[in-house]
Parts: C-alpha cells; sequence; structure tokens
C-alpha cells in the first residue's frame, strides 16, 4: 500500500454482519470502484483472537505480513481482536484513497467506525477505535 493509504476499523455484534460489509467491499472492488485494499474480519474465539476472513486485492505475496510489513499483519489483527467484547467482531481494512466514499456506503452494519491515515500500522487504528470511535 502506498503512504498514503487509509485505515479502518468497524465493530460489529456479530460475524455475519462484518462478513456483509466485506463482501460489499469485494463487489466495489470487482466494479472497479475501489482499488488496492488488504482487509480481515477478526473476532475471538473460545476466548482467544480469530482472523475469520482476509482479503488482499490484488493478491500480494504472504511473506510481507508473515514478518510483520504488510498492511495488516497477522499479529497486529490479532491484537485488534483481542480488544473486542466476547460476540464481537471487527472489519479492519487499508487501502488506497478511493475506499473513502466506499467504506461510507458499504459499512452500514457497524456499531463504531473509526478511520484514519496512517503509513499500515493496525495497532494504530485500534487505539483509534478504542479512543475516538463514533457511534453509527
Amino acid at each position: 500500500m502506498a503512504d498514503n493509504s487509509i485505515g479502518y476499523v468497524a465493530v460489529y455484534d456479530d460475524v455475519d454482519s462484518a462478513l456483509a460489509d466485506l463482501d460489499a467491499l469485494g463487489q466495489l472492488h470487482d466494479a472497479e470502484v475501489v482499488g488496492k485494499y488488504d482487509a480481515a474480519v477478526v473476532d475471538q474465539e473460545d476466548g482467544k483472537a480469530h482472523i475469520v476472513k482476509r482479503v488482499d486485492n490484488p493478491r500480494v505475496s504472504l511473506l510481507p505480513e508473515l514478518v510483520g510489513k504488510g498492511a495488516l499483519p497477522s499479529g497486529k489483527l490479532k491484537d485488534t481482536a483481542n480488544e473486542l467484547d466476547p460476540g464481537q467482531a471487527a472489519l479492519i481494512f487499508v487501502g488506497d484513497p478511493t475506499l473513502d466514499k466506499a467504506f461510507d456506503e458499504t459499512v452500514t452494519h457497524a456499531n463504531k467506525v473509526a478511520k484514519q491515515g496512517f503509513d499500515s500500522a493496525a495497532d494504530d487504528l485500534a487505539e483509534t477505535l478504542r479512543n475516538r470511535a463514533t457511534t453509527s
């Protein structure tokens, strides 16, 4: 992702709502409305952080993520999942600035939303969500 990437976190009461918004984002990508993005839905499973689904568009090598240098490293996703209450899920994604309008149009099921311009630090999103999230 470029240095001008935009990051988002949306919190949901259930995984299905988070997955529905992730699918809506994918449809906008397929329609070429939005550009490059990395996204994941996370929750807690049996009290442990769990990555429910990941999407990388365009598909990129997993190596950068595995060594902690990707846009959404697994460790950072799990850190965000650990911030959730039991039963909650979060949709986390970063991407080109074209996502801003698409985010507003597609994320319709979330209880809380945080947006932040950043340089690929998913933990910054979790902190933003804790400190400045707005209720939708």
